[in-house]
């Protein structure tokens, strides 16, 4: 059973909804459900007595839920004591930005400072968006459009471009760089989350509007999520550069449309004095040199 699973109940024994704990934690009803029955499965017990209405503990949840809620305590003290330590720093992120920011990030920093011990920390991508469940004094790798408390600080980490992807026999597989006027007549998948478009992806929308460029949205997180309905359809993709990815049948191929993709270095309450001035020393260091 993980950490995850028991926030997970937590949330459905809290909120007595299965909607709302879904919408809470960014998943699916579904996903939350067969989660649950997965918990119920290694434990042995019905933890819900399910009616259409409410969601009601049984006796056996009322009592795992003492013990859940205790662990999950624990657990945030624990992190928060770690993030909290003037001789190390902890970085959550999101293993899609790994290759293309996290290692250069990390490598940044050891330059500054050789000894500093980091902890890093792989999240969901849907535990990065939650920013009010953010450790106290940690720092998270996450695009800029993700940040939507306001009582996160941030700085720049790297500028991203977008990517074309499309099938590898288009007539646009053949061109080094793709610009926007390149795509009159196409069809256009725009990346989108639970039908809301992205701030940059709004951008570039409003720029292909003007070319009458036709467009539909999917949720899809990598460009291997979207590579079947481009094979089916015959249309391209536009993708941040750190979400393609290697698959048959298609190709990607730099996007030259001036918008850039920022990626920060984000933190909530106050950063231990020596990481604060660590991260000054790193934008000094990577100003003007940090985009990708």
């Amino acid at each position: 059973m993980t950490i995850r699973q028991m926030e997970l109940f937590v949330l459905a024994y809290e909120r007595r909804n299965l909607t709302r704990a879904a919408e809470a934690l960014y998943m699916t009803q579904s996903a939350v459900t067969q989660n649950l029955k997965k918990m119920e499965e290694e434990l042995g017990v019905q933890l819900f007595e399910r009616s259409n209405r409410r969601l009601q503990p049984s006796p056996a949840g009322e009592r795992f839920y003492q013990h859940a809620k205790r662990i999950l305590d624990e657990y945030e003290k624990t992190l928060t004591e770690l993030a909290s330590s003037d001789e190390q720093m902890s970085l959550y992120y999101y293993d899609i930005l790994s290759a293309a920011i996290k290692d250069r990030v990390v490598a940044a920093f050891w330059e500054i400072d050789p000894f500093l011990h980091i902890n890093l920390f792989d999240c969901r991508f849907t535990e990065l968006l939650d920013n009010s469940r953010w450790t106290p004094g940690a720092l998270y790798l996450i695009p800029e459009e993700f940040i939507l408390d306001p009582a996160v600080r941030s700085v720049e980490a790297a500028a991203v471009r977008h990517v074309i992807i499309t099938r590898e026999n288009s007539r646009l597989s053949g061109k080094s760089v793709i610009r926007p006027e390149d795509l009159e007549g196409e069809t256009l998948l725009l990346r989108s989350d639970r039908g809301k478009q992205f701030p940059h992806l709004i951008a570039a929308l409003d720029q292909l509007n003007e070319r009458g460029v036709h467009y539909e949205t999917a949720i899809a997180e990598r460009a291997r999520e979207l590579a079947p309905r481009i094979l089916s359809f015959g249309g391209i993709a536009i993708l941040p550069e750190y979400l393609k990815s290697e698959v048959p049948g298609i190709v990607s191929r730099p996007y030259d449309d001036g918008i850039a993709i920022h990626v920060r270095l984000a933190w909530k309450g106050t950063l231990p004095p020596r990481v604060m001035k660590l991260l000054r020393a790193y934008q000094k260091r990577t100003g003007g040199q940090n985009e990708i």
